[in-house]
């Protein structure tokens, strides 16, 4: 059975946007945030959690969704 679609967070005052999440993740090019972090905004069907273990400083996080679900936008970093 496959997993439960997510959607990621990103603490943003903890995030040092040093692309260690876009790294490792197996999504294909482009599954990103316009803070070049991975996608905030997006459910993950893939659900591998690879980019919270990659975080160092653990900002990444999750949530599940239903499929087929439109999640809220998550949100940018403080004036950026």
């Amino acid at each position: 059975m496959p997993p439960s679609p997510i959607v990621l967070i990103v603490h943003w005052p903890a995030c040092l946007r040093c692309g260690a999440c876009v790294a490792v993740c197996p999504q294909p090019a482009g599954f990103t945030s316009p803070f070049e972090t991975i996608a905030v905004d997006t459910p993950c069907e893939i659900a591998c959690l690879l980019c919270e273990k990659a975080c160092p400083v653990t900002a990444i996080s999750h949530r599940q969704v239903a499929a087929n679900s439109n999640p809220s936008p998550g949100s940018p970093p403080g004036g950026r």
